[in-house]
């Protein structure tokens, strides 16, 4: 699927008041809980945008979600770190068919001992996980306001719960984007915009891939028994989770479909733990 290419799928009826249907971006929608998101509501047969800097990524995802049953799927290979262009990307299709839904899936995360934290590091963090949510936030959000309706969702995590000597960037980033969505509940709110972020767990996703190798490799426990990085994650799921499995990116793909949804139309401003008790709270 080529940049700003359309894969039309089957013919949708529409399902809110005035015949409207349903259009959805979604960031980070190439691989790991984006792309389960992305599946999940294909299979409802919505309209997708979706962004990622992985066009070969976007292109497998393109294909599972038409044959999902999407209504129609357009991709656009977009770096959210490149802010100004994100914004003028998400208002010019908003402008072209306005969004009922965002997803702000997109984010990164890299191991690093603090001592050896550098400030390039935690900016570029805070560029993905931070500000490329509020500049598709605002763009999107105003105008959703505008109209009176819709949904925002900003995938944060349990780590924006708590702090961590290895993840201080991510942690705090996380914390931000709580903070975030918070503060769009409340700006967006009285016109009729829900916002919520959604708090994943212990998930096998790409990133988590690289955060086992480390973990394998620098904790004591997991280097002297000489464990892959998957050995390592699901030690630590046992370790941690009270229901002792890993959370899913389906998991999480299920908690923000019904965040969209009109049956969470009462619920916003919140941080949902989708971790498998993890976090109690």
């Amino acid at each position: 699927m080529q940049r700003g290419q359309t894969s039309a799928g089957q013919a949708r009826t529409p399902r809110h008041p005035g015949g409207d249907l349903v259009r959805i971006l979604v960031t980070g929608a190439a691989q790991g809980i984006g792309k389960a998101v992305t599946l999940r509501l294909a299979a409802d047969g919505e309209d997708l945008v979706l962004f990622d800097r992985n066009e070969e990524g976007l292109a497998s995802t393109v294909k599972e979600a038409t044959d999902a049953g999407a209504g129609s799927v357009q991709t656009y290979v977009v770096d959210v770190r490149e802010h100004d262009r994100l914004r003028e990307l998400a208002e010019r299709l908003d402008g072209e068919e306005p969004f009922d839904g965002l997803v702000n899936v997109a984010g990164v995360g890299l191991m690093s001992k603090f001592p050896e934290l550098s400030l390039e590091q935690w900016q570029w963090t805070f560029d993905i996980n931070v500000a490329a949510p509020f500049v598709l936030s605002q763009a999107i959000g105003v105008r959703m306001a505008a109209r009176g309706r819709g949904r925002i969702v900003v995938m944060a995590s349990i780590a924006g719960k708590g702090g961590s000597a290895e993840l201080a960037d991510y942690c705090a980033s996380k914390a931000a984007a709580i903070s975030l969505t918070q503060s769009l509940a409340r700006a967006l709110g009285p016109s009729g915009v829900t916002a919520n972020a959604v708090c994943p767990g212990l998930v096998w996703t790409p990133m988590w891939e690289a955060t086992g190798s480390w973990l394998a490799a620098n904790q004591p426990a997991f280097a002297s028994a000489g464990m892959s990085n998957h050995e390592a994650f699901l030690a630590t799921v046992k370790a941690s989770t009270p229901l002792q499995r890993p959370t899913r990116p389906e998991d999480i793909a299920a908690t923000v479909r019904f965040l969209l949804s009109d049956d969470a139309e009462l619920i916003t401003g919140q941080a949902i733990n989708v971790d498998g008790g993890i976090e109690v709270h």
